[in-house]
């Protein structure tokens, strides 16, 4: 680049001195004496950047890619001195040694010499598309689309993690031969717009319906499902900053499952629930980064019984867990092998690692019993929403306080789904609902507004409908990647601006 920007000044200061350029665009060398073009030799020039080492050329073959074109007449590298030099370059010009947009433009690809300021499809920068209007170099409508170039390929059933400046996304179901189970995946950022894969070097092997928690530093993923329909009792831990795996260890871990749920709790990955084969689970483990090392949850006493399907958040001001729901192995309802645990399935179920114990805390206004629904923290209250009851499809919730108990959310609810997300968005003080199916794929949402306990308002129908997609909270805003859709599995996503 150092060379172009020499070639440019002689070029600029040479052009006020000749008439040999025919067309301001295009750059010619002087005529000589002789009437070729070329002087009696090549011009030596040092780079004025530091002392780098000096730039000649005497042809084209001295000269590297980009500045290909040797402008024998300085004895500099350019990228082009005729406008057919540009042709790498499709819509641009050749100006003052280099391929330019004109106007002020900015070049984006091939034809396509954009306003950055205002081009829907490169918003501020190159390959930052909007859904809607682009004003000033960014998007103005609320959700804007996350970037496809190098993404990951489509996949549903996969996890995802916010790490505090970039999204991750592993692992899942992939549109590949059988729909068969992915170990890969994408780290997108998005500051700049771009995805990076994620190692494959000591990742754990292709799985779906996996759970992940966020440690501070690394993302660490457990169970599922393999490509051949197994469940899995092993996983890794991975550093998005490094970029690289730890495989965990399977020594003491839990039996083999997925459809479990996975909870962090400041120093150790909590596990309880999910499906082996086809039995649902009354077990689960804490397993410890630091060293390595997996405990088994005790089970007695234990009001709680086996589920799959269920949800579980972690309560960090009363260090307790808290599970709701889930499909358990009572009452068979045929169709789709939905079962309910007996008794315990219609209430919370606390479990506290310190001075391991559970805790039933049925009461009423309790949500019925459902499976596939979602919770949410808001730092004080677990918030139940939607899922499925063997029969139908819900739109009901509840809000469960430690000290008040439950709690019907008022307002108008988003339409029954089940394989919805609900994320917490802890500026905004908001629990964003999206996605789902009913049965069919839904590109609908809305907003729960903590402090009135309601639904405020319905999200704008802009990303395309999908299921079993993931959501995270990234700062004030919703990453949503992923899932089943009308075509199959996506690839895409968006971002929301509650």
């Amino acid at each position: 680049m150092a060379s172009t920007r020499r070639a440019a000044t002689w070029l600029l200061g040479f052009a006020t001195l000749s008439t040999a350029c025919a067309d301001a665009l295009r750059l010619e060398p002087p005529q000589g004496s002789g009437g070729n073009g070329a002087t009696n030799g090549p011009t030596t020039t040092s780079s004025g950047e530091g002392g780098g080492a000096p730039v000649a050329c005497q042809s084209n073959a001295d000269c590297p890619e980009p500045t290909s074109v040797c402008n024998e007449a300085s004895g500099t590298c350019v990228e082009c001195l005729v406008l057919s030099d540009c042709a790498f370059r499709p819509g641009t010009v050749c100006s003052q040694g280099m391929c330019t947009c004109v106007d002020k433009l900015s070049y984006c690809g091939p034809g396509e010499c954009v306003d950055l300021a205002t081009s829907s499809n490169h918003c501020g920068q190159c390959d930052h598309a909007c859904f809607g209007v682009c004003a000033a170099g960014n998007c103005v409508d609320a959700w804007e689309p996350i970037a496809t170039k190098g993404a990951p390929s489509g996949r549903s059933n996969h996890v995802s993690m916010w790490t505090g400046t970039t999204m991750v996304v592993w692992g899942g179901l992939s549109n590949g031969p059988g729909n068969g189970a992915v170990a890969t995946g994408g780290i997108y950022d998005p500051k700049t717009y771009t995805w990076t894969a994620t190692s494959g070097v000591g990742a754990p092997k292709a799985r779906y319906d996996a759970t992940a928690v966020w440690t501070g530093t690394e993302m660490i993923v457990w169970g599922g499902t393999d490509g051949q329909g197994q469940p899995l009792n092993d996983g890794g831990r991975f550093d998005p900053a490094k970029n690289t795996w730890i495989p965990i260890t399977s020594n003491g871990a839990p039996t083999a499952r997925a459809r479990h749920t996975a909870v962090w709790n400041g120093t150790e990955m909590i596990v309880w629930g999910g499906t082996s084969t086809n039995s649902p689970l009354p077990s689960g483990g804490r397993y410890s980064p630091t060293t390595n090392i997996w405990n088994l949850i005790s089970t007695n006493p234990s009001p709680v019984s086996a589920r799959a399907r269920h949800c579980a958040v972690w309560d960090k001001n009363k260090a307790l867990m808290n599970i709701v729901g889930g499909f358990g192995n009572n009452v068979s309802d045929g169709l789709n092998d939905v079962y309910f645990p007996a008794g315990s399935s219609r209430a919370l179920i606390q479990y506290a690692p310190i001075g391991e114990g559970w805790y039933n805390l049925g009461e009423p206004f309790e949500p019925s019993k459902r499976a596939d629904h979602t919770c949410a923290f808001d730092g004080l209250r677990t918030i139940v929403f939607g899922g499925y009851d063997g029969s139908s499809y819900l739109n009901t919730g509840a809000a469960w306080d430690q000290t008040g108990g439950w709690s019907m959310i008022l307002g108008a609810p988003p339409d029954p789904r089940a394989d919805h997300t609900a994320t917490w968005i802890d500026p905004k003080k908001v629990m964003v609902v999206f996605g789902g199916r009913n049965p069919q794929p839904l590109d609908s949402g809305s907003l729960y507004d903590s402090a009135s306990n309601s639904w405020s308002a319905p999200l704008p129908t802009v990303l395309s409908a999908r299921y079993s997609h993931t959501a995270v909270a990234a700062g004030d805003k919703l990453m949503v990647w992923g899932g089943n859709g009308f075509s199959g599995k996506l690839a895409d996503g968006g971002i929301y601006k509650p």
